[in-house]
């Protein structure tokens, strides 16, 4: 599921993404790096960024650091986008950290680590944070590839089921 972000109303309203074709090497520190800005707008705006921000940091990021593989799809992300093969589909991840949400424009492959990841041209790309990769065994890693519906919930990690409620 995926939430389309809001238009703002004006013309001139230019999507944000988590990673650009021209984005720095992922910081492993940075909480805010798989968050697209919209949705931490939304959250300073509508909810409570705090809250956003504990929830990154200790359900998602489980009070370490961005792990090599994630940084590594991160890495992958940019790549792509500098190769005309994905391209941000104006949607973020319902659930925390909120995500951008990428389309392939064509087929492609994604490298992580020794893995490599097929999509076609018209899935959706996402990272997929460790909590929900933990709850599914059949999981390619930090990324889920798949065609996804637009829905207006929004979940922070720490709701879940499985979450370490900030331990």
């Amino acid at each position: 599921m995926n939430i389309l972000k809001e238009l703002f109303g004006t013309p001139d309203y230019v999507s944000r993404t988590d990673t650009s074709s021209d984005s720095p090497d992922p910081d492993p520190q940075d909480i805010w790096a798989f968050t697209d800005p919209d949705a931490r707008e939304a959250f300073a705006r509508e909810r409570d960024l705090s809250k956003l921000e504990h929830d990154i940091r200790y359900e998602v990021m489980r009070g370490e650091s961005w792990q090599e593989d994630e940084l590594a799809f991160k890495r992958e992300l940019r790549r792509l986008l500098r190769e005309g093969a994905i391209t941000d589909k104006g949607s973020y991840w319902f659930t925390s950290p909120f995500p951008t949400v990428y389309q392939a424009v064509r087929d492609g492959e994604l490298t992580i680590g020794e893995r490599n990841v097929t999509f076609q041209a018209g899935d959706d790309i996402v990272f997929q944070c460790r909590m929900t990769r933990d709850m599914n065994a059949a999981s390619t890693g930090p990324v889920l590839i798949d065609r996804l519906q637009p829905t207006t919930k929004v979940q922070l990690c720490g709701d879940m089921g499985s979450a370490m409620k900030g331990m």
